[in-house]
């Protein structure tokens, strides 16, 4: 009853939080889309072509390659989606989860799935439904054999997690190993529709709730992420497994300026926090740490001490970057030694 929309002023206004726009603003609140998005969006659905210099934001040809490639991870996603929480293949790798802490809609959520223990089933399964080998060899899906011209399948026995960009379509897979077999994370190559270093895990369901906070909670791994949205801290992304990028910094500060850094409470983690602080800064960002106990994680401590716990005394009770940098020049030093104590002013 709040929300009012005008049609002769093509505008709207809800009297019960003060939002207010037109259509443009509207899918830019709700869908967290950039003005160039909305308005692509908009065009799209009512066949409008919009000008040369928005081309490249508008959806391409169907029959592309890119597409193709795309297509075929949607495909394979529902697939291994479907192995995973309905057949008896998939039980060995549900039960790993489940004891991990996943509940049935954290998985429904993030569409995670099984990949078979088969050197070549998905190489058959492609190329039984019109997908070239070769193509799907570029899209990061199968690898070439060496000794003769076939194709065997990237990912085996493995629990996939889907990497979608930041529209929601799938482009990439991270897989964890349920055997012994290394790595234990094993990532799609970078392709011609993935690239890393430009790619946030989740931003596409987060976009929304980091408007909202006008904040986001950086993570390093795909588990923390997963983990922080079941504790109900929906404005949650992580990089892609390397180190946070100028291009990634820039995404999240045109979306928020104030970031929450929550990295592991190893000396990689630390080390880890510090250079994406100064990667964050260089873009703008205001930042703060969520620090954790020595020694652990942000997915073992939710595991270990609960939602609440975490939103309260590690997201909750964040400290500024400065403060952080004090606690951490200060491990291992004795500041009643004089040289020690001249040591960690300068650092």
């Amino acid at each position: 009853p709040s929300f009012s929309v005008s049609h002769d002023k093509q505008i709207y206004h809800c009297f019960g939080c003060g939002a207010g726009g037109n259509v443009f603003s509207f899918l830019m609140q709700i869908e967290g889309y950039s003005f160039v998005e909305a308005a692509s969006a908009l065009a799209d659905k009512l066949h409008i072509d919009l000008p040369d210099q928005l081309n490249a934001v508008q959806p391409k040809d169907a029959n592309s390659d890119d597409e193709k490639m795309i297509e075929a991870h949607e495909l394979l996603k529902k697939f291994y989606h479907h192995l995973l929480v309905n057949t008896k293949e998939g039980q060995a790798a549900f039960d790993y989860l489940t004891a991990r802490g996943f509940t049935k809609e954290t998985i429904e959520q993030f569409e995670i799935g099984y990949a078979l223990d088969s050197w070549d089933f998905v190489a058959k399964f492609l190329t039984k439904r019109g997908y070239n080998p070769e193509m799907m060899e570029k899209a990061g899906l199968l690898v070439k054999k060496s000794s003769s011209d076939g194709y065997l399948d990237r990912f085996r026995n493995r629990i996939m997690f889907p990497i979608l960009d930041h529209t929601g379509r799938t482009i990439a897979f991270s897989g964890r190993v349920l055997g012994k077999e290394q790595p234990k994370f094993l990532n799609s190559p970078e392709t011609p529709i993935f690239n890393k270093s430009k790619v946030l895990y989740n931003f596409h369901q987060a976009r929304v709730h980091i408007r909202k906070n006008q904040q986001v909670v950086l993570f390093e791994g795909f588990a923390d992420v997963i983990s922080a949205v079941r504790s109900d801290v929906q404005h949650s992304i992580a990089t892609m497994g390397t180190s946070l990028t100028e291009a990634q910094a820039k995404i999240i500060k045109r979306n928020a300026g104030d970031v929450i850094i929550c990295y592991d409470s190893d000396s990689a983690g630390l080390e880890a926090t510090l250079r994406a602080s100064k990667t964050l800064a260089a873009a703008g960002c205001k930042m703060r740490v969520a620090a954790l106990p020595d020694g652990t994680d942000p997915d073992d401590y939710i595991r270990t001490f609960g939602a609440e716990k975490f939103k309260k005394d590690v997201i909750g009770a964040s400290i500024t970057l400065m403060a952080f940098k004090m606690q951490v020049f200060r491990k291992g030093k004795n500041l009643q030694d004089e040289g020690q104590r001249l040591q960690y002013i300068e650092d």
